[in-house]
């Protein structure tokens, strides 16, 4: 349980306020890069950490994410014309570069040397991995660029997704590194039936309803795992990450192939961007699932989404990019639940795991009021992240460098293992982990 003034501090993110600054230290995820295909292509709108924002490639190729509007009368430049390395307002024809400086300004005199003068915000770029990333802090302040092993692998190896939530980014963060809600919120069957025994997973679900939750605080945020009992067998162990701020990998399929993940990047204090990653290994062949859709013997992706069915956020059927990215299955239509389906086949009549993820998450509220909740054990990871983000944010105030921001997670993997009962699991699974020379922990069933 939180205070109201921690919850406050952990909720906004804008301007100014103790978790945006701590944010704006870190490179954000702003857009996907086929969003703004190729040089002079039209502008979009994003928002980021509360601000209103354009992003547009230039003629040159360089990605700008500039204020949306424009210094002279304020009108938006998404109406704007990309053209010449800028992008002009088509009210009175000021332009402005990637850089934010106005460039040209016919409406005033040629002699004139006011437009040297005039800027809007404007915020470097990198693209790494299909994503375009900016940095909104303190220039001198400007870490290293993100380089996940997601965004090094070829094309043909990864995917990437994202979709509209409506709500705070803190409580679809909290629903991503909690581990016990799987059994429940993502059952394929309704209480009193098994899952499938021939499955290590399948197993552990009938065993286990509540998975012991160990947390490993580390200089990037922490890493953790959801155990469960496989009675003579051992125990089932899922190793994840949580990487500051927002960013978790988790266990692909299979995880010793590949591994996934979701950044949850706040837009404002009310609503999300979720990015949903999957990618596989550098050193193995490129997934079946994770090819273009031409290519692989089923057809389970939509435009460049590489979304795999079953998750709910696939480009097309599950996620409307003309929308803002809006999830087709909303609040408004009440996520298509069927009663029937909940009472016969699954635990909540919701198709799409991160459909239910998104449903039970939206339905606390904008901003769910922590002052009220009941945390138990399973909630472990929840309450370590909350811990580490106050503490970060102090560490801000205070003129410090925040977790996470030192390049330290690069080489980090996720893993799900079957290990004896007597072994403990993070000394037994640190070498595919964090990727380092021992004994590798060995595969699932």
């Amino acid at each position: 349980m939180l205070t109201q003034e921690q919850n406050e501090t952990l909720c906004r993110v804008g301007p100014g306020t103790p978790m945006g600054d701590l944010m704006r230290r870190y490179w954000v995820p702003a857009a996907l890069s086929w969003e703004v295909p190729e040089p002079d292509s039209p502008p979009i709108t994003i928002k980021l950490l509360g601000e209103e924002l354009v992003a547009f490639r230039q003629t040159d190729g360089r990605v700008g994410v500039v204020g949306a509007r424009c210094a002279h009368r304020r009108a938006h430049l998404f109406w704007g014309r990309n053209e010449e390395n800028g992008i002009r307002c088509v009210y009175h024809g000021w332009k402005f570069d990637c850089e934010g400086a106005c460039v040209d300004m016919p409406s005033e005199p040629e002699e004139s040397n006011f437009k040297d003068k005039v800027h809007i915000p404007a915020y470097p770029t990198v693209e790494a991995g299909g994503v375009i990333w900016a940095y909104m802090g303190p220039p001198e302040k400007k870490p290293a660029p993100p380089l996940f092993e997601w965004t090094q692998v070829p094309a043909t190896h990864r995917g990437i997704s994202k979709v509209w939530q409506q709500c705070n980014w803190l409580q679809a963060l909290e629903g991503g590194i909690d581990s016990s809600h799987i059994n429940y919120l993502h059952g394929g069957k309704p209480p009193g039936q098994r899952y499938d025994d021939n499955t290590v997973a399948g197993r552990a679900r009938n065993l286990s309803g509540a998975p012991v939750i160990e947390v490993v605080p580390t200089d990037y945020g922490y890493t953790y795992a959801g155990i469960r009992t496989l009675g003579d067998e051992g125990n089932y162990v899922r190793g994840y990450h949580w990487i500051m701020p927002w960013y978790q990998l988790r266990p692909g399929i299979p995880s010793d192939s590949g591994a996934s993940g979701h950044m949850w990047v706040p837009m404002d204090d009310e609503n999300t961007i979720v990015y949903n990653m999957h990618y596989t290994f550098p050193e193995k062949a490129a997934h079946d699932h994770l090819m273009d859709p031409s290519e692989a013997s089923t057809p389970v992706w939509f435009r460049d989404a590489r979304e795999p069915v079953g998750a709910g956020n696939a480009f097309g059927d599950d996620v409307d990019p003309s929308d803002n990215f809006r999830a087709t299955r909303n609040m408004d239509n009440k996520y298509k639940i069927d009663r029937e389906l909940q009472k016969t086949t699954t635990f909540t009549g919701i198709t799409g795991t991160n459909v239910q993820d998104r449903a039970v998450q939206e339905s606390m509220g904008a901003i769910a009021d922590r002052t009220l909740e009941r945390l138990g054990t399973t909630d472990r990871a929840i309450i370590n992240a909350r811990r580490t983000l106050l503490k970060a944010v102090k560490t801000v105030q205070d003129g410090g460098e925040p977790p996470g921001v030192a390049p330290t997670y690069y080489k980090l993997r996720s893993r799900e293992t079957v290990l004896p009962a007597n072994v403990q699991w993070f000394e037994a699974m640190k070498p595919i982990l964090f990727q380092i020379d021992g004994p590798k922990a060995p595969a699932t069933a």
